[in-house]
């Protein structure tokens, strides 16, 4: 498998395509000279295959990764060795959003993943800022765009603002994927979590 990485402003992002069989040499050799089935391979991916992963990872980080299958739409969490195990077949590709896990206050893990919609969906994710309020942890996200939303949350938000108004969200316990709509204007928006 062919593994391409760059890095976002909070996250990392890889790409994973099976070239192989995809080209003949020399270039005479027609269609029919391909196999009838495709090649399927297999391989790995992890964390550690974003170089400088930890520059954009924040003081907060814990060292363990969220990490989001665009393709199939899967989180998982991983530390900074571990794998997920990538099977495609010729000319197939996935490719993977993995954003740095913070340990914010209150036991809230939180990684901000960004547009679902995009291949590369930490590109949309500018900044992140957590504090606390009245007792209440405050976690914001200035995003630019607008689509799908994601984070990996270990806890369920009590409330979900975009630009100063209540916003419903999806939130999935088993595997901690928090979706929300951003409709309307694709500019920047501000996203902010109350725990």
């Amino acid at each position: 498998l062919l593994k391409i990485w760059n890095l976002n402003k909070l996250s990392g992002v890889v790409g994973v395509f099976n070239c192989q069989g995809a080209g003949s040499w020399p270039l005479k050799q027609t269609i029919k000279d391909m196999p009838s089935t495709p090649l399927v391979i297999s391989g790995n991916v992890s964390p550690c295959d974003v170089e400088f992963i930890e520059d954009v990872a924040g003081e907060n980080w814990n060292g363990d990764f969220a990490v989001y299958a665009f393709n199939s739409g899967s989180l998982s969490r991983l530390p900074m060795n571990g794998n997920i195990k990538v099977t495609l077949a010729t000319l197939k590709c996935e490719t993977f959003t993995i954003s740095p896990i913070r340990v914010l206050g209150e036991g809230v893990h939180f990684a901000p993943i960004g547009l679902l919609d995009m291949y590369n969906s930490g590109g949309a994710v500018e900044s992140i800022d957590e504090n606390m309020k009245n007792s209440s942890e405050l976690i914001k996200i200035k995003v630019r765009g607008c689509g799908r939303f994601g984070a990996y949350t270990s806890l369920k938000p009590r409330s979900c603002m975009v630009d100063m108004e209540e916003e419903e969200f999806i939130y999935n316990s088993e595997n901690g994927l928090l979706t929300l709509d951003l409709t309307g204007d694709c500019n920047f928006r501000d996203i902010e979590f109350i725990y």
